[in-house]
Order: C-alpha cells, then structure tokens, then sequence
C-alpha cells in the first residue's frame, strides 16, 4: 500500500466529541435541572420574588440544551464526513 493510500486510511477514523466536555455539559444540565425544581417548589410555597430566577434558568437550560444538540450534530457530521474523505 503506498503511503497516500496509508494515510487516507488512517484518516477515516470516527470522529468522537471528547467524553469529558459532553459529561460537561450535561452535569451542567443536571445542576441546572434541580435548581430550577427546587426553585418552582418554593415559589409554589408562595415565594413569587423567585420567578425572575426561574427565568433565567429556563434561559440557561435551553442554552446549554442547545449547546449540547449542537456537539451532537458536529459529532454527526464529522463522521459522516470521515467515509466521503476515505472514497
């Protein structure tokens, strides 16, 4: 095998997004998941100061949702792209 075909088989290796920027991102969900509960529980006990703070968290939480669609579709991408680059 001559050195160009080596090299484009070594290049269709799956693209992986790096577990611990995922893992990230979704303990970041997580944290951001129970205190938004915990946050709609008092203000179900009456504390309505707090709603603001529910919306910022919404905010937060669809952010970091969106953050990690968009890791998921790059990884999606990328390994689609790996078997074109390979023919």
């Amino acid at each position: 095998m001559s050195t160009r075909h080596t090299a484009r088989a070594a290049d269709t290796k799956i693209v992986h997004i790096h577990p611990g920027r995922n893992l990230a991102v979704e303990s970041q969900i997580d944290r951001v998941k129970r205190a938004r509960q915990q946050i709609a529980q008092q203000i179900t006990n009456g504390e309505e100061w707090m709603l603001p703070l529910l919306k910022r968290f919404n905010t937060e939480l669809e952010a970091l949702e969106d953050k990690q669609d968009l890791l998921f579709q790059a990884a999606q991408i990328a390994n689609h792209a790996a078997p074109i680059r390979a023919a």
